[in-house]
This record gives structure tokens, C-alpha cells and sequence, in this order.
């Protein structure tokens, strides 16, 4: 029977791909990245009883904000990340070091005037913001105008070190700038864990976080040269090289601002028009839903740099195989992790944080789930069509959805509260999963067409 299952097409698939080394690789780090992701969600799905008793649904609903706010802006001044990626591993499959550190000091000149750039916004609009945009105690604008300036310095440094962490993955070699990863939003948490217990707020919460956040930068900085060589590590002002990266990396901005909308917008509007509290409830439901679509953006991100260097390199049955495995996978992923937290959200929420936040929260993690496993159905489709090249669609597709939910969330959240703005999320999801299907389809059957390195 085993020896009759071996000899089989599916015997010899697995069979072929157990021995290959690039598979073997792309497992390694694809086993990485999920390590990585999980580790902030987990700590915090751990620590979150304890921190709202602690702090209050108030000042964590503060933090959570102040987090989001970190989260958009960082998005932003790091929208050049897939640029990096992309450069670099195509360099490294033709095995040009040249380009290589061309493609990384680039980037460095990029990311850092963009995490200046919205540094600077954050820091000067904290008080506008606290005081009139988001519904906030006033007993609390003075903590929060600080937290938010804080978070403003950790954007720039979180910046330049996205370039480096960008460079690690674009060589497959996630497992330096994972661990450091995980250590950082392990060590943030149990960092607040300590200092709520100890009586502090929000502020030294994030004063904690910048302390870590600097320390990690250098030693990702340290990991990229030991993999990459000596690399000149200033930022370049060469026409060329900036050029060729921003031709990338605009269109991936773009798909980057239409994401900062889809992570962040639901709770921007909820402290707008509900008050932190609320915002709460809703990031609470947001955690234990949201690993359904990050564990598979985590699992499938080496595809992007794994299908670019072999596309590069000439090959053209590899990615396919790889690609529709990848699905496969994705699809029986989304599907296990949504349905219990569809069928068994309330009492989950209820075990967890108690009933009142399980009487709240329960409908908006029903949708949430719903959500979530519509996005990471797209996560495959996505990666490949970014290794082919097809930022200008991704980046189109991305903001248009991006608009239209934030329209559905304006007109959701007013009449529907917190379940508005899970179902905004929903919507947005709908309107992304069949074009990226059909898009990624047209992709490979269309790919000896494709220039390398080419943006279409």
C-alpha cells in the first residue's frame, strides 16, 4: 500500500518535493515568518485580560490607537519594503552585488526621509488629533499627545529598519531578522505586562517600546552584512539607483497606503465616532481574528522573493508548481481557522474577557472572521503577481477597494456601531479575492512574455 502511494502522481509530487532543496528552504522560512507573526498576537491574546484590568477599556484603548497610528504611518514610511525585495533578489539570481548594495542604500534614502517625513507629521499633529479627532477623556490628552510623539520616533527608526529586514528576505534567509522580530514584540509586551502591574500608563508603555525598537535596528543592520558582505551603509543620492527603485516602489506605496486603510481605517472611525473604549472591544475581536489572514501572509511572503530570483534565473515549472501548492494550503488554512470563531465566537470571547465584552464583541468577530479568511485567500495570488511585476495592478486594485471601504465604513459604523465597521471589512475583502484570483490565472499563463525585472 505505502509503496503503491509512493509510486503514485501525488506519491511523486511529495516525494520530489521532500528531497528538493528549494523546497526545503522555502518551508524553513515560510515556518520563520509564521514564528514571527504569531509571536505579538499570542503574547497579546495572553496578556490582554491582565492589561485591561490593569490599565482600563480606556487607556488600552488609547495604546491600541496609538498602536494603530504607529502600525498606518509605519506602513507607509516602509512602502518601499517590496521594492527592496524585489531589486535584491533579482540582483542575487543574477548574481550582481553591484546592484545589490545599489538597490539597498536606495532604499535606506527612501525609507528614511519617508519615516522623517511622517515622523514629523505624527509629532505635530498629536494635540490636534487627541483633542478634537478622536474621542479621548480629557483626563487622559495629556498621556496621549505624549504616547503619540513617541510613536512618531519610533517610526523613523522602525524605517531603516525595514530596509535591512527587507534585504534578509529578499537572500531566503529569514531566520536572523525573524528572531530579533520575535524577541522585539515579545519582549514590548512583557515590558507593558511589567509596567502596568507597576502602575504605569501608556506612556512609559511606549517609552519601553522605543527603547527596544532601537536596539533591534542595529542588530538587523548587523544580520543583513553578515549575509550580504560588506556593503557601503549610507544613503545614496545617485539618480539611477533611486530611479529604479522608486519605478517599483511607487506603485507598492500606493498598494501600501490602500492597506494602511484596510488595517487601520475601522479603528481611526470607531474612537472618532464611538470613543476608545469601544475601540477596545473591536481591536480584541481584531486579534483573534486577524491571525487568520496573518498567519497565511506569514506562511506564503516567501513566495515573492522565492518565484522573482527563479523567474530571473530562467525557470519556468518550479513557480507554477509552487504557486498552486501554495493555494492549496492557503485554502485549507483559512477555512480551519475561521470556522470555529464563526460557530463558537461568543463563548470564546466570553472564556476569555468575560461576557460583557462577549455580548459586544461576538457578531463583530463572526464578520471579522468572514473577513480575514476572504483576505487570505489572496495572499498567494498577491505575492505572485508582486514577483511578476504587477505592482501597478496590485497598487489599483488595492486603493480603489481601499476608497470604497472607507465609504462603507462612514456610512456602517454610525448606524451599525462596532458589527459596521467588521462589515466594511467584509465588503473590502469581496471586492480584492476574484480579481486577484483571475489576475495571478492570466499571470503565469502570460509570463514568457514578461521583461525581466519589468513593471506592467
Amino acid at each position: 500500500m505505502v509503496e503503491n502511494f509512493w509510486q503514485s502522481s501525488p506519491g511523486k509530487t511529495l516525494n520530489a518535493l521532500r528531497v528538493s532543496r528549494n523546497f526545503r528552504e522555502s518551508a524553513g522560512n515560510a515556518f520563520y515568518s509564521i514564528a514571527e507573526y504569531i509571536a505579538q498576537p499570542l503574547s497579546m491574546l495572553v496578556a490582554a485580560p491582565f492589561l485591561v484590568h490593569k490599565l482600563g477599556l480606556q487607556q488600552y484603548g488609547i495604546w491600541m490607537l496609538v498602536s494603530a497610528i504607529l502600525g498606518s504611518m509605519g506602513i507607509l514610511s516602509t512602502g518601499f519594503g517590496d521594492a527592496t525585495v524585489k531589486y535584491v533578489s533579482a540582483y542575487r539570481g543574477e548574481n550582481n552585488p553591484a546592484g545589490i548594495e545599489r538597490t539597498i542604500r536606495a532604499t535606506l534614502t527612501i525609507n528614511a526621509f519617508l519615516g522623517g517625513l511622517f515622523g514629523l507629521l505624527v509629532w505635530f499633529a498629536a494635540p490636534f488629533s487627541v483633542d478634537h479627532i478622536f474621542k479621548i477623556e480629557p483626563v487622559f490628552h495629556a498621556a496621549s499627545i505624549q504616547a503619540v510623539r513617541i510613536s512618531a520616533v519610533i517610526l523613523l527608526v522602525r524605517s531603516v529598519e525595514s530596509v535591512f529586514v527587507s534585504t534578509l528576505r529578499a537572500f531566503e534567509r529569514y531566520g536572523p531578522p525573524v528572531k530579533l522580530n520575535v524577541f522585539l514584540r515579545t519582549i514590548v509586551v512583557v515590558s507593558a505586562v511589567v509596567l502596568a502591574a507597576a502602575g504605569y500608563g501608556v506612556v512609559a508603555i511606549m517609552i519601553a517600546t522605543l527603547f527596544w525598537s532601537a536596539l533591534i535596528v542595529i542588530l538587523q543592520a548587523v544580520a543583513a552584512r553578515r549575509v550580504v558582505g560588506p556593503v557601503n551603509p549610507f544613503p545614496t543620492f545617485e539618480r539611477a539607483a533611486l530611479a529604479e527603485v522608486f519605478s517599483f516602489g511607487c506603485f507598492s506605496w500606493l498598494q501600501a497606503l490602500a492597506g494602511v486603510v484596510f488595517t487601520y481605517a475601522d479603528r481611526f472611525l470607531v474612537a472618532a465616532m464611538l470613543g476608545t473604549a469601544p475601540v477596545a472591544i473591536y481591536v480584541l475581536c481584531v486579534q483573534v481574528a486577524q491571525p487568520i489572514h496573518g498567519l497565511a501572509a506569514a506562511a506564503f511572503n516567501f513566495v515573492f522573493p522565492h518565484i522573482s530570483s527563479r523567474h530571473e534565473a530562467g525557470e519556468t515549472h518550479g513557480p507554477r508548481r509552487v504557486f498552486r501548492l501554495a493555494m492549496l494550503i492557503s485554502l485549507a488554512l483559512s477555512v480551519a481557522l475561521a470556522l470555529p470563531l464563526i460557530i463558537f465566537g461568543k463563548p470564546l470571547l466570553a472564556l476569555w474577557m468575560g461576557k460583557p465584552v462577549a455580548n459586544d464583541g461576538h457578531l463583530v468577530l463572526a464578520f471579522l472572521a468572514v473577513a480575514y479568511a476572504l483576505m487570505a485567500l489572496n495572499v498567494v495570488p498577491h505575492y505572485a503577481l508582486l514577483a511578476f511585476g504587477r505592482v501597478r495592478l496590485i497598487a489599483g486594485l488595492n486603493f480603489g477597494s481601499g476608497v470604497l471601504l472607507t465609504v462603507f465604513m462612514a456610512v456602517l459604523v454610525p448606524t451599525f456601531g462596532l458589527a459596521g465597521a467588521a462589515l466594511g471589512r467584509v465588503a473590502y475583502s469581496l471586492l480584492l479575492a476574484v480579481p486577484y484570483l483571475i489576475a495571478s490565472r492570466k499571470a503565469f499563463q502570460a509570463r514568457a512574455q514578461f521583461a525581466p525585472m519589468g513593471v506592467s
